[in-house]
């Protein structure tokens, strides 16, 4: 996502614009899925109305009125029972936590005032001076265990892969801001035919090659670079002016061999969360009191989370049927790369009928699939925001050399698309 908003602001801006896509499909980790007539994303699952730019570019992109409010969007399973999480203020009156805990609400919503002028979706690495504690340390000193495991996890969990002693503390306040930042709270959409859309209509009318790997970006003589790339078993160099390197921050240095080390370091400090998809379509619905069910890893090791497709979508699956998605957490992931795939799914259907039995999609199941992402989000741990601090001083970068990603724009489509645009404008402001 990255790349195209990138590639798509340079367009309009008269560049002549080559994207290399390795796949078949551009989008990254935005990509939707139809098995059997039912549609599932493989990466991100829903936009957050926080996403500013990302809606004012689905106006734009003229898919406005392919929006869908996504409703009762998520609960959070304890002791066998779900509870419904209030994205807004009304998290306050929740029975998940006992009044107790709730208390030291108090000090999270004070750290939110607190620190408000550095808390910015837009501009991440104005969070740097709270970047000095993971969230586990900061709920363990200032807030409650029973948060920390019930109200913090879960979510860190089930939309990022991530664990609380591997994020930071800046992240936590930044996403509560933009989520609690608005009088209804946050609210979830997605797209009509899924958020694949979206990536369809950035990519229209780009000189889009796909099916090209790039394997390194070499200065040339001219100031500007070579682009040694393959197509099947061909190799090709192509010659550019200027290059915007969007990808993860993994294979950069791959890319880019001679980049220096204080650099080769920026990128190799970059960590990711994995998971492990698995999609089950039934041949009937599924309940419907919410689209997202999240678990805590003291209930589980294993899933970090469920979502019903057609709660999101009633068109997501034909009449009478239903998909449901799970995925795995972040350390389970890792700790089963290995296992095989018929293995882990087995694993994960028997994991949900455990927590979530009315959910077991087993009984009337047509199809599944399984889908290993090894590389899903950027872990904004601690020290990351003082990373992109140093960028931003442009530490990194060079003159016709520009990088985006969620790594540096924020771990959802918004930061992706934010990024890529701001890619552009520095190749255009000739940075």
């Amino acid at each position: 996502m990255a790349g195209l908003a990138a590639a798509r602001r340079l367009h309009g801006a008269g560049y002549a614009v080559t994207v290399l896509e390795r796949e078949q499909v551009a989008g990254g980790r935005v990509r939707t899925a139809t098995v059997e007539g039912c549609q599932f994303e493989l990466g991100a699952e829903f936009l957050a109305s926080f996403y500013v730019r990302t809606f004012a570019l689905i106006r734009e992109l003229g898919l406005e009125g392919e929006l869908r409010r996504i409703p009762r969007s998520s609960a959070i399973l304890r002791d066998g029972r779900l509870y419904a999480l209030w994205p807004n203020i009304g998290l306050a009156l929740t029975r998940l936590v006992s009044s107790r805990h709730k208390l030291s609400l108090s000090y999270l919503l004070g750290s939110l005032v607190r620190y408000a002028p550095l808390l910015d979706t837009h501009a991440f690495h104005k969070a740097h001076p709270i970047d000095d504690i993971s969230v586990s340390a900061y709920a363990r000193a200032h807030l409650s265990t029973d948060l920390l495991e019930y109200v913090l996890q879960p979510p860190l969990s089930g939309i990022f892969y991530w664990t609380p002693e591997r994020t930071s503390r800046a992240l936590l306040l930044l996403v509560l801001r933009a989520g609690l930042g608005r009088p209804q709270g946050l609210q979830l959409f997605t797209l009509r035919q899924g958020l694949g859309r979206l990536s369809d209509a950035l990519a229209a009318g780009l000189d889009l090659r796909r099916g090209v790997e790039a394997l390194a970006v070499d200065p040339c003589g001219d100031g500007g670079f070579c682009v040694r790339a393959r197509v099947g078993g061909t190799e090709l160099t192509l010659p550019a002016g200027k290059v915007v390197v969007a990808t993860t921050a993994t294979v950069v240095p791959r890319l880019l061999p001679w980049l220096d080390e204080r650099r080769r370091h920026f990128f190799d400090a970059v960590a990711y969360s994995s998971t492990a998809l698995l999609a089950v379509g039934t041949r009937t619905r599924l309940p419907r009191s919410c689209y997202g069910l999240l678990f805590p890893r003291r209930e589980t090791p294993f899933l970090a989370s469920a979502t019903v497709q057609t709660v999101k979508d009633p068109e997501a699956a034909p009449h009478g049927h239903d998909t449901i998605c799970l995925h795995l957490s972040g350390p389970a992931a890792a700790a089963l790369r290995d296992s095989d795939d018929e293995a882990l799914g087995r694993l994960m259907l028997a994991d949900l009928r455990r927590l979530a039995p009315h959910y077991d999609p087993a009984p009337q199941m047509h199809f599944h699939r399984l889908y290993r992402v090894p590389e899903a989000l950027p872990e904004f741990d601690v020290g990351h925001f003082h990373r992109l601090d140093l960028f931003t001083r442009g530490t990194i970068e060079q003159p016709g050399l520009a990088f985006a990603g969620d790594y540096l724009g924020g771990p959802f489509i918004e930061g992706a698309i934010v990024s890529g645009e701001a890619a552009a404008e520095r190749v255009i402001a000739g940075r």
